[in-house]
């Protein structure tokens, strides 16, 4: 198979990936479909945990806060140590204690113990996320094409995975710790396995560890948060949108998130296609507008079947947006990838604990379909800064004067 750039070249010579690059493609799908996994574990055990520990719901978000902490130390700490090291033995060290933490959040004796199991499971899987992205930006290297956005598809599958195992077992009575064991033998023994098929990227000693977002940076962090709004106000708010304002039956509530996440990967799956034939820039910008559309049909439709619609089309439109930020961001200053990898994943997890709360504010004083208006600013805000952030940033040739109009395909370029 040749590389999309390659067939653009005007004669020169297709090169095609090499067994061990298709291997580390394979290798860092599982990864992303792991970390979806042992998340869904823990989110739908929640209640569980609440009850055997006699949580309220105030003193529940304690717990979360520890978790969301957690998260966002682990990615600077996770830019610094991918830089340093290399994403295959970060993500060794992110496998060997981000599914094992489950059994600390399982046995937590209260309150302080769950918060500190949930924090150091968070950064760990902070670590991790890092890695995988730094892992898919060097295999987009390798294949001269674009294709972080389907190894992006195997996060939901993972969740969808994981969060069938954890209805199974809650519908089996099974007990949250023998349920946490299973799920983090198998994401341990699967994470470490694949990390034996990993690409081995170059590193450059010397150069910074950190780095405060800035300039273009700062705007693709600012499209990320954007993009993690969006996807953690679906994940808390989809089911409790169709059964409180739709009076859906349990079955069809929880359907909400599940067409938002089906949709989020399908769409993933297109997204290396897309990017490759149109360019970075204008896929963000058309996926703003199919996610601004979906998020106005949830908060103006009138019956459930038409907000289900609306979920599943906000799921299909947010799901190229990350994946396209994330693998720009290399490109878009002098930082190792790594580094500009976990500036912009930063900000954008800041998105993702930010948008659910907001959302609940918002409810409580105009009502849920009518804070959930705020989800069409949050998807049109990246159609407003893809020109500034991804223009020339990326060196995308769809975006570069005259290119529009000629007819022929932008030539891919990695990072753009």
């Amino acid at each position: 198979m040749t590389s999309f750039e390659d067939r653009r070249a005007g004669g020169r010579e297709a090169v095609a990936p090499s067994p061990g690059d298709r291997r580390a493609r394979a290798a860092t799908a599982v990864v992303f479909f792991v970390t979806g996994f042992v998340v869904a574990a823990w989110a739908t055990r929640i209640p569980a945990v609440q009850e055997r520990l006699g949580l309220s719901p105030g003193t529940f978000a304690l717990a979360v806060a520890g978790l969301e902490a957690g998260a966002l130390a682990g990615l600077p700490a996770g830019g610094a140590l991918v830089a340093r090291l290399g994403s295959r033995p970060c993500l060794r060290l992110g496998f060997a204690v981000y599914p094992t933490a489950l059994l600390g959040v399982a046995l937590a004796p209260g309150l302080a113990w769950l918060t500190a199991a949930l924090a150091v499971m968070a950064a760990a899987n902070s670590v991790v996320d890092v890695a995988m992205n730094a892992q898919g930006v060097e295999l987009e290297r390798r294949y001269r094409r674009p294709i972080l956005s389907g190894l992006h598809a195997a996060h939901p599958m993972g969740m969808l995975a994981g969060g069938l195992a954890g209805t199974a077992a809650a519908a089996a009575g099974l007990a949250v710790l023998p349920h946490f064991a299973l799920a983090a033998t198998a994401g341990l023994l699967a994470g470490l396995a694949a990390t034996r098929h990993l690409a081995v990227e170059p590193r450059q000693p010397g150069q910074a560890l950190l780095a405060r977002p800035g300039g273009r940076l700062l705007l693709l962090g600012t499209i990320a948060f954007c993009a993690f709004l969006l996807d953690g106000a679906a994940s808390n708010w989809s089911a409790a949108h169709l059964h409180d304002e739709h009076a859906a039956s349990p079955a069809l509530a929880a359907a909400g998130f599940s067409a938002f996440t089906a949709a989020l990967a399908l769409a993933r799956l297109a997204g290396d296609r897309l990017i490759a034939r149109l360019g970075r820039l204008r896929v963000v910008q058309a996926s703003g507008l199919l996610a601004a559309t979906g998020a106005t049909v949830v908060a103006t439709a009138s019956t459930a079947p038409l907000a289900l619609l609306g979920w599943a089309t906000l799921g299909a439109g947010l799901a190229t947006i990350a994946p396209a930020v994330l693998g720009a961001a290399p490109s878009a200053s002098q930082l190792p990838p790594p580094v500009a990898i976990a500036a912009v994943t930063t900000l954008g997890y800041l998105g993702s604990f930010t948008g659910p709360p907001l959302v609940g504010v918002l409810a409580e004083l105009t009502g849920l379909s009518t804070a959930l208006a705020l989800l069409v600013a949050a998807a049109i805000l990246p159609v407003l800064l893809a020109h500034r952030a991804l223009s020339r940033a990326c060196g995308d040739p769809s975006s570069r004067p005259g290119s529009g109009g000629s007819g022929r395909r932008p030539v891919w370029r990695p990072g753009g």
